[in-house]
């Protein structure tokens, strides 16, 4: 087999987590001149204004290519109104079937090939996303020639279309979410996550009372409504309290406290601890891990959980110290 048979470009980056990745990216859409060229199997209002807001005040030709399943639209994974915004902008939006793949291009010249769809979930566009990874290559030729050819096999999004598809989505009959029940305690013992690293999105952004307040435009709170999995009209402390037993980071701190001395640790040393056990790129300042560490704090000490508890000994700083 030749070595050249599977030419790749030697100009790429390393491998981009989420944050990096939607960085790198939008850096790249803010010093376009000429073409964008963008494929997603799914495609959101929030993926599409956030293109918008990079290319303001620029005069590019965008393409949009969507794969608009009857299931992505019926569960809302990609949206209808994409198109309108595209309209507006003078941009081409179009469908291609059983597209899987997410690829930008940007002036024929910066290629990024990754797991991110045009979403919030896939380009970090809200609190609680999902572990994207992907890389900036260097396009050559025949990239372009294979991503022209897609563009050439999908359909391009008319008025006419949009219009029918608007009116089938609204004649759907209620489509609910599928709940599953959870893995027999046997089998999630198997599944044990590492408690040794963890996300800043793993920690509650808010304190215990704003999250039951649930004020719905607050980005925080919508976040913890997520990372929760809480639905917002059953919020209440029985309810959190449970759920928060359950989460990560109640499970990383018990985990945590088993291998203190004592099974204790106060303020101090666990803001250092969780600055250091933190596997975002960059972490966040000192400062905000303490606000983390508050937030935390608010919910074991309303809750009244009893694995654990918060006391200040011998008047020094809060100590937080297992019960068990």
């Amino acid at each position: 087999m030749s070595e050249y048979e599977y030419p790749l470009s030697t100009g790429r980056s390393n491998i981009l987590g989420t944050e990096a990745f939607r960085d790198l990216l939008g850096q790249s859409l803010k010093n376009a001149e000429n073409k964008i060229i963008i494929l997603s199997a799914y495609v959101k209002v929030i993926g599409v204004e956030w293109l918008k807001e990079k290319l303001i005040n620029k005069d590019i030709k965008c393409v949009i290519i969507a794969r608009w399943d009857k299931s992505d639209i019926a569960q809302g994974s990609s949206d209808l109104n994409c198109y309108k915004i595209c309209k507006d902008n003078n941009w081409q939006f179009r469908i291609l079937k059983d597209l899987h793949a997410k690829i930008m291009l940007v002036d024929d010249k910066d290629l990024f090939i990754g797991s991110p769809n045009l979403t919030g979930h896939g380009m970090s566009l809200i609190p609680v996303s999902n572990k994207e990874m992907g890389v900036k290559l260097e396009a050559t030729s025949s990239d372009i020639n294979i991503i022209n050819n897609l563009i050439d096999e999908s359909i391009i999004v008319d008025d006419k279309i949009y219009n029918e598809l608007i009116k089938w989505k609204k004649n759907l009959p209620e489509i609910k979410k599928t709940k599953f029940p959870d893995f027999p305690n046997s089998l999630k013992e198997k599944f044990n996550e590492n408690l040794d690293k963890i996300w800043v999105h793993n920690f509650p952004w808010s304190d215990f009372n704003s999250l039951l307040l649930n004020d719905s435009k607050d980005d925080n709170i919508g976040h913890d409504i997520e990372l929760f999995g809480l639905e917002a009209d059953t919020i209440n402390e029985e309810n959190i309290k449970k759920v928060f037993k359950n989460s990560k980071v109640f499970r990383w701190l018990i985990s945590l406290l088993k291998k203190q001395t004592g099974n204790e640790i106060y303020f101090g040393n666990l803001s250092s601890i969780i600055h250091n056990s933190l596997l975002d790129d960059p972490k966040p300042y000192r400062q905000n891990v303490k606000s983390l560490q508050a937030n935390l704090y608010s919910y074991i000490k309303r809750l009244d959980i009893r694995e654990i508890e918060i006391d200040i000994p011998y008047s020094r700083s809060e100590r937080i110290r297992l019960k068990i």
